[in-house]
């Protein structure tokens, strides 16, 4: 027996195994996020309620699906209003990112509520915990696929 018969003998995870447990983790991740904006939105809704229109918040947060690899992303928005032929439309500035896993919230929570700045505060910790799962568990899925890659043109050639 090769040392590479005894090695696929005694392992039983596949690299299929793993890009299993990095979508389940990912999954688990969205739906985590998804629970944290719903939560959000119903305390936006309650406070609202309680204060008056000047201090009612107007900082969104949203979970954008992307179409490839099973990913998302967190993102934060101001609401504003847009006056156009005597209608008004609300629209969404969405607030860059930049480097790293936070938001810089310094300029966003400017002239907000007390209220809201400590809501979105709060809530961005969370965010960038899972915004840094989520990127680490991408490069685990990309590492894997790059080695089966270089395992099976390896078998071509050898095969």
């Amino acid at each position: 027996m090769s040392s590479e018969e005894s090695v696929k003998a005694q392992s039983k995870l596949t690299e299929q195994d793993i890009l299993h447990w990095v979508e389940t983790r990912c999954d688990h991740l969205q739906a985590q996020g998804k629970v944290l904006v719903d939560d959000y939105w119903r305390q936006m809704k309650s406070q609202r309620q309680k204060h008056s229109k000047s201090e009612s918040g107007r900082i969104g947060v949203r979970i954008r699906c992307r179409e490839n690899q099973r990913a998302f992303s967190i993102e934060w928005y101001r609401m504003a209003t847009l006056r156009q032929n005597g209608q008004t439309k609300p629209i969404a500035q969405y607030v860059k990112k930049g480097r790293g896993y936070r938001y810089p919230l310094g300029n966003l929570l400017k002239g907000e509520p007390t209220w809201e700045a400590e809501l979105v505060e709060e809530l961005e910790t969370e965010f960038a915990h899972i915004r840094q799962q989520l990127d680490r568990l991408g490069k685990i899925r990309d590492a894997v696929q790059r080695y089966c890659k270089v395992i099976y043109a390896n078998d071509k050639f050898i095969g």
